[in-house]
């Protein structure tokens, strides 16, 4: 398959970005003169820490599920005793929801929004309501991990399909998304009714942004899966951990492109569950953090989100499954480098990009879910 220009752009950017990354996030935080009296935290933030131990609370709303958010979450207590962490996992368009509400109605909030779902991310920041803050280590931040200095990216999702070993023969197992289209075409006598598992588009803006992306990238390919899967009998779901549950079960055969890393956690311990890096595309959604203009604990959040893109912080991350730059031996496949080296397009969603601008215009959104069910059948 072709690599168009625009695409081709991107890998490069982060391909650079990747070999530099590396000394980016080593030495970010290696200032040895501690700061208001944390280990290794550097005299700057002095004025930051102090101001965090008097509000003593932080609250986030994040989309990263509570297992792979928790071992980040310790070591942040265990450094910041005196912060209460209030971490509140939700579904990206309840995020969104939520604190369009809560803001509305001058209620308290959350400190940080961080989600997968950059499309409803980028929303927010454009009308405003992220709150500026220029990180210690601003400059070493590669550009494709930082919007100016209102957002960061903490790690990527990346999406691909996962198939279960038991209903999938070893000799068919997929290794790319042609192959999962040849699956369903070639093959439709492996499936039984409702057995293949989709992001539900109309009930997960990180879905939406997911399908709208591979579709108007790899159109033939993903409009194909799609219809076919509509034919065979689709279930969408709007979370990634109904999708990963119902294929570790045999309910569903197959689950297209969801966000995988999840399952690559989970196949270490199920050898039911079929993962794998597609060999001809693949997508990386940026998990974007900010703090929000009406943040109570400013200086608490600023602390996280120190802490998050730190080197700790990363290999915490990297362990969890989550795709970094720097090489993960927990799971080799989920860093930039293997993916940039092993994926033939791999498409990198950035904030500002021209594609996220039409994925959040009304008309399109309007225009592109009809499509959707059309395809499936779902209504």
């Amino acid at each position: 398959m072709a690599v168009n220009k625009a695409v081709l752009a991107v890998i490069v950017v982060v391909i650079v970005a990747a070999a530099v990354g590396v000394a980016f996030f080593t030495g970010m935080f290696q200032q040895a003169a501690p700061g208001a009296g944390v280990e290794g935290v550097p005299p700057e933030l002095a004025p930051i820490v102090e101001a965090a131990r008097k509000e003593g609370r932080l609250v986030i709303y994040s989309t990263l599920d509570r297992p792979s958010a928790e071992p980040l979450l310790e070591a942040f207590k265990k450094k910041y005793p005196f912060i209460e962490v209030e971490y509140l996992e939700m579904n990206s368009k309840v995020i969104y929801t939520r604190y369009l509400s809560e803001k509305e109605a001058g209620a308290e909030t959350a400190d940080i929004l961080w989600s997968s779902a950059a499309n409803l991310q980028w929303i927010l920041i454009k009308e405003g309501s992220a709150q500026p803050y220029r990180v210690s280590f601003y400059d070493d931040i590669p550009e494709y991990a930082k919007y100016k200095d209102l957002a960061y990216v903490s790690s990527f999702a990346l999406i691909a399909p996962i198939y279960n070993k038991e209903k999938i023969p070893s000799d068919l197992a997929p290794k790319s998304q042609e192959d999962i289209l040849k699956l369903l075409k070639e093959r439709r006598d492996l499936f039984t009714p409702r057995s293949i598992c989709t992001g539900d588009i109309t009930r997960s803006g990180f879905y939406f942004l997911v399908t709208y992306y591979l579709y108007n990238n790899f159109p033939d390919v993903i409009g194909e899966v799609l219809r076919l899967a509509g034919e065979i009998g689709v279930q969408a779901h709007p979370s990634t951990g109904a999708q990963i549950e119902r294929v570790k079960t045999g309910e569903c055969y197959i689950a297209t492109n969801l966000l995988v890393n999840y399952a690559f956690r989970e196949a270490k311990t199920d050898p039911n569950l079929g993962v794998f890096v597609p060999s001809d595309f693949s997508l990386l959604v940026p998990r974007v953090m900010f703090i929000t203009k009406e943040a109570q604990h400013p200086n608490a959040a600023k602390l996280f989100i120190e802490f998050v893109l730190s080197e700790e912080g990363q290999r915490l991350l990297g362990r969890e499954a989550e795709v970094t730059i720097f090489p993960n031996p927990e799971y080799p496949e989920l860093s930039l480098d293997y993916l940039t080296k092993n994926v033939e397009n791999l498409i990198v969603i950035r904030l500002g990009d021209d594609l996220l601008n039409k994925a959040i215009e009304k008309a399109n959104v309007e225009e592109f879910t009809r499509r959707w069910k059309e395809l499936t059948g779902l209504k």
